[in-house]
């Protein structure tokens, strides 16, 4: 364990160096927040509710998506997994005496650490910037199980994206991949809209998925907008997918790791 603790503490203090990277993620959630703001502003004209939610209902929920995508850096693992095994730099990994896949997940928890403080900040920011009036769940048992289910939710992502990463032993390239799964997971997150503005047909099959758990249930729970045994439904889907995806990324690189030709050590 503080092996893997180290390597949250350096990769907490790299960031320090990496200040410019700090300030687009304090823009980018300020972005999202002022186009969500934008947008609904419009949508809501002359409506007191759309879906059941109020303008400053749906602009609190903006607020909490973005925050939870910007501390979001999981998807650095899948890139950097496979540019490694493609140039072989990989095989460092291979012969340290840590696990690939805790290594890397201490090493985003680390940067989203980091990354937590500015990114609350950013959306402190634009609450009186936008005039949004934003209420949190009135229960502390709501909240603290958004905030499970959030850290729940990270997890999946660490451990989904390990298994992409280590794709690369079998396919090579996947950069294209990479891209296109991205797209589509930011959608079924519900970061760009509530996903409860989708057909009650699909949000029941989206239900069953993780990825819906990621950021709209959390989001749902912290703004009071969902229940507890919803919310309990939703903890339950991610902690079965963890284990599955576990099981899954770690029988794919102990079987192809050893197909590997990778140099660099």
């Amino acid at each position: 364990m503080r092996k893997y603790l180290e390597v949250f503490r350096w990769s907490f203090k790299m960031q320090i160096v990496w200040r410019f990277d700090v300030a687009i993620t304090m823009v980018a959630t300020i972005g999202k927040i002022l186009a969500a703001w934008i947008l609904w502003s419009a949508a809501f004209s002359g409506k007191d509710s759309v879906a059941g939610f109020t303008l400053s209902a749906m602009l609190g929920y903006y607020i909490l998506a973005a925050v939870l995508s910007s501390l979001d850096k999981s998807h650095q693992i899948s890139f950097e997994v496979s540019d490694l095994i493609k140039d072989g730099g990989f095989s460092k990994h291979m012969v340290m005496p840590a696990n690939p896949l805790s290594f890397f997940g201490s090493m985003v928890l680390g940067q989203s650490a980091f990354h937590l403080l500015f990114a609350i900040a950013a959306a402190t920011l634009c609450l009186p910037l936008f005039g949004i009036d934003m209420a949190l769940a009135p229960d502390a048992p709501r909240i603290a199980l958004g905030l499970t289910v959030a850290m729940a939710g990270y997890l999946f992502k660490i451990v989904y994206h390990f298994f992409l990463g280590t794709l690369t032993f079998r396919f090579l390239e996947i950069n294209f991949f990479l891209h296109a799964q991205s797209a589509i997971v930011d959608f079924a997150t519900g970061s760009m809209v509530p996903l409860s503005l989708l057909p009650g047909a699909v949000v029941g099959v989206l239900g069953f998925m993780p990825f819906t758990h990621v950021v709209f249930t959390p989001a749902m729970l912290l703004t009071g907008q969902m229940g507890i045994a919803e919310g309990l439904f939703g903890l339950a889907v991610l902690l079965i997918w963890v284990a599955v995806m576990l099981i899954l990324s770690q029988m794919m690189y102990k079987t192809l790791r050893v197909r590997y030709e990778g140099v660099g050590i």
